[in-house]
């Protein structure tokens, strides 16, 4: 197919399906959906002439014989290199304690059908696997019922797949542009009865439990390409959503459709697809390294379908680690569509991984004019991410940052006018502005880069002193401050941390201050000199 014939394009507006065929009349092959650009058997084939494509299956499944909760992914990657045909992804999970494993090889296939699903691929160092469309007595295909085999280090599944739902055309054609310049041919089966055995850890038993598959050829390259969160959401009341935000490299989500989709499965005759929703990250969670961040928990609002579901990680260690870095572990979810409870299981893929905030201090800042009453502290957040809002809390300290006191929490701006009535005027403050995500798990502080008076009117600059002008520092006995070729009107002050002056002088004279004294610590030698005010620490010591 000419992916240039099939540009799919729609408006915020919501897009509503109506399914051409009646139920069941979908489970039957050669199948094909009235306005979509994908056929079947044909297309769950490889496509050799696309870049990448992939066959990708998650399930959660339940121990016939322990009661064990039990999920895996097993994704089939199409992409030579190196000599190999492709990778194989196998995760295995015990839901109930939390154990993750997850194991990738290279993959050779033997086998890959171009007219029908039949993969049978060699993996790591021979080890033999498929995924085939069944066939019944006649060698006729069962349409849409799969058998699926694969066994790694950690754990194996021999499983049926049938297929309870017709395959759902993410987009509304099974055809999309993703991010900035990719396409993809694209559909999921929502929901498939799975029965068989499952072994892990060495153990096998009987299962049965419900899958989701996901299948994707095209150009969109998840190892080169802009990162992601995928979601695949089955509910309890039957609607079933691949829900999904990609992030350009520099952690935005544009408002349009190649960025921001949900497709659902609504009932038997509609199905969704729109990009008109809300998803607001509620909670994040390191890596045990601390090397990677992922969100954890999500609100998911659709106005138009009346949705508001909570998404929530069941287990914050499910990262993969080859052949890059992503999570891919279970959801629980709960909440409301159409103003009823609803809860059901899922699957998140993140791709898109969260910084600590880098927050920088703009104003005040030396050799500026700064007045607190009518001009506000000013940063700025070189890293946004619009994954990770950011609100600040604002402290200042009066005693050189031995201690802080807040004057302003959950500030959603950039900027804060504070207001010093009632703050001691001869006082010298500095200021530390403090960024954090909702959950508190991202964050990051920066501080002013000296301490400031409070002055009136803007024609007050402050700046440092040259360290040549202060001397010797530390001080023990005396100090000198050399104003020899200062204007006349310069005049010199030794403040205290709290700000109050200890000492005074002016003129254009080399000042000598006995310092002898005064208790070992920090003090700051202040020099007003034509409207711009200067300052350095002096440390006092015995």
């Amino acid at each position: 197919m000419n992916h240039y014939f099939h540009i799919f394009l729609f408006s915020s507006a919501l897009l509503i399906l109506p399914l051409s065929a009646t139920a069941q009349s979908w489970n039957t092959y050669p199948y094909h959906e009235a306005g979509s650009v994908l056929n079947f058997p044909e297309d769950e084939g490889a496509h050799p002439d696309e870049p990448i494509e992939w066959w990708y299956t998650n399930a959660r499944v339940t121990g016939l014989e322990t009661g064990t909760e039990y999920s895996f992914m097993l994704t089939y990657f199409h992409y030579p290199v190196l000599g190999f045909d492709g990778f194989r992804i196998l995760n295995v999970a015990n839901e109930d304690t939390g154990e993750f494993y997850d194991e990738t090889l290279p993959a050779n296939y033997p086998l890959l059908a171009e007219d029908h699903l039949e993969i049978h691929a060699s993996v790591g160092f021979g080890t033999t696997e498929s995924w085939l469309t069944k066939r019944d007595t006649q060698e006729q295909f069962r349409p849409f019922e799969y058998q699926v085999s694969a066994s790694g280090a950690y754990g194996a599944i021999e499983l049926d797949y049938k297929a309870r739902k017709p395959p759902l055309m993410v987009g509304g054609t099974g055809f999309l542009h993703q991010g900035a310049n990719n396409y993809t041919y694209y559909y999921s089966q929502t929901a498939l009865d799975v029965t068989g055995t499952l072994t892990y850890l060495g153990v096998s038993e009987p299962v049965s439990g419900i899958a989701w598959i996901d299948r994707q050829y095209g150009d969109f390259n998840p190892n080169t390409g802009e990162p992601y969160e995928w979601f695949s959401l089955q509910l309890d009341n039957g609607m079933d959503i691949n829900l999904w935000n990609i992030f350009t490299f520099e952690s935005q989500i544009p408002d349009t459709a190649t960025y921001r989709i949900f497709t659902a499965y609504v009932n038997d005759s509609t199905t969704v697809a729109n990009s008109d929703f809300e998803l607001e990250r509620l909670g994040y969670a390191w890596m045990p390294d601390h090397e990677a961040c992922y969100a954890q928990q999500w609100r998911f609002t659709s106005e138009m379908l009346d949705i508001d579901l909570l998404m929530t990680s069941l287990h914050s260690n499910q990262e993969v680690g080859l052949p890059f870095r992503f999570f891919e572990g279970t959801l629980a979810i709960e909440g409301t569509v159409g103003g009823q409870p609803v809860s059901g299981h899922g699957f998140a893929e993140l791709l898109h991984q969260y910084e600590h905030p880098r927050v920088n201090v703009l104003t005040p800042s030396a050799g500026t004019g700064w007045d607190p009453a009518t001009q506000p502290i000013r940063w700025q957040l070189p890293n946004p991410d619009d994954g990770r809002p950011i609100v600040y809390d604002i402290d200042l300290s009066l005693d050189d940052k031995a201690s802080w006191v807040a004057i302003a929490e959950g500030v959603a701006a950039t900027e804060y006018l504070w207001e010093p009535a009632g703050w001691p005027a001869d006082s010298l403050y500095w200021f530390r502005v403090s960024g954090y995500s909702i959950d508190g798990t991202l964050m990051g502080s920066t501080e002013t880069d000296m301490p400031y008076a409070i002055v009136t009117g803007t024609d007050t600059p402050q700046a440092e002193i040259p360290p040549a002008w202060v001397f010797p520092n530390p001080a023990t006995e005396t100090v000198f401050i050399d104003l020899r070729n200062r204007p006349a009107s310069t005049e010199a002050r030794l403040r205290s941390t709290t700000g109050h002056a200890l000492m005074q002088a002016s003129g254009a004279r080399l000042l000598e201050w006995d310092v002898s004294g005064l208790p070992v610590g920090i003090y700051w030698v202040e020099i007003l000199e034509e409207s711009v005010v200067k300052m350095v620490k002096l440390a006092v010591l015995r």
